[in-house]
């Protein structure tokens, strides 16, 4: 009986032991990351305007997909880098409303299939960041800037103008700016190494888009001519995903 009780007490200890052993390693603050996510991109402020204004960008909410990276250099504070790609579709109706129609007007647009008829970004950025550790939670409040890349849509309005056949197509050109944005990030870890994430990220750059090529028809005559103007593409980013973290430089055991 006392043998036994004896191995009882010994296993429970064993396993009390390993269990506190397991939830140290498990809410230890980790150094490093890396992360990939994926969500919807919101555009914002004029970007996202309807109007026949030359800065409305007309977009509606789309994708996005990034990559990032970090390592804390002195306690809380770290330095961070991230790639991300977003890709936003445009109102084609809002894009009839820069024009001015008379009574018999019937004007229609598209955009062009797959990327080509969206607003597409793709950024890289760094910046530095703070972890408010809770336990498995952790908070990652950054603040963050770099090169962006942009490139306009290509739509085609089309139909009849004082009942003449017009049509006027507008091409693909790509803008590059600096970027800067601010975000936070929660992550909980399930494992030593792996955590789930959830991200909020708001960024803004102003571009420059010049010489579009654009393309008209008015009857028969067709003409070939370039524009010139200015977009501010604002978002609100929500992503999720996974994240590897680097153990901690404090060991334990």
């Amino acid at each position: 009986m006392k043998r036994t009780l004896l191995l009882f007490l010994l296993t429970l200890t064993a396993s009390v032991g390993m269990a506190q052993k397991a939830f140290i390693y498990n809410t230890l603050q980790k150094n490093g990351f890396i992360s990939i996510s994926a969500g919807i991109s919101q555009p914002m402020g004029t970007f996202a305007q309807r109007t026949s204004e030359a800065s409305s960008g007309m977009a509606i909410r789309g994708q996005s997909m990034s990559f990032s990276g970090g390592y804390r250099m002195a306690g809380p504070l770290g330095l961070m880098a991230r790639y991300e790609q977003t890709y936003n579709g445009i109102d084609p109706n809002a894009l009839v409303s820069q024009f001015v129609q008379s009574p018999g007007d019937k004007l229609t647009a598209t955009a062009a299939v797959g990327r080509a008829g969206q607003w597409q970004t793709r950024s890289i950025m760094l910046g530095p960041y703070v972890t408010i550790p809770v336990g498995r939670v952790s908070l990652d409040i950054r603040a963050m800037a770099g090169q962006i890349w942009a490139t306009c849509p290509e739509t085609c309005v089309q139909g009849q103008v004082n009942q003449v056949s017009t049509m006027i197509r507008t091409d693909n050109q790509e803008s590059k700016a600096i970027s800067a944005g601010i975000g936070l990030t929660a992550r909980y870890r399930i494992t030593p190494a792996i955590a789930l994430h959830i991200n909020g990220d708001y960024s803004s750059a102003a571009f420059a888009f010049n010489d579009v090529p654009v393309e008209s028809q008015l009857g028969n005559i067709s003409k070939q001519t370039t524009m010139n103007s200015q977009k501010k593409l604002s978002m609100a980013i929500i992503s999720a995903g996974v994240t590897i973290q680097f153990r901690s430089r404090n060991y334990v055991f």
